[in-house]
């Protein structure tokens, strides 16, 4: 089944690749504006995403804390 595989992550490890993710997107926004013209739909969607993606990494490791006490 679908959970049952030996490669599920632990949670610890988890939220430093959603960290990743969400500063890449950030970094991504203000890359592309740099070099590219890119409407404010775009940008504001991207720095929005990057944004919401580092909180729940904070919300997912606060709760990994509070697990583990």
């Amino acid at each position: 089944m679908l959970f049952d595989s030996p490669r599920i992550m632990k949670p610890v490890i988890a939220y430093k690749y959603i960290v990743a993710i969400g500063l890449l997107l950030l970094s991504a926004s203000l890359v592309l504006k740099h070099y590219f013209v890119l409407p404010d739909f775009a940008d504001g969607f991207l720095k929005g995403t990057g944004i919401g993606v580092l909180l729940l990494a904070l919300v997912k490791k606060q709760r990994v804390k509070q697990s583990n006490n």
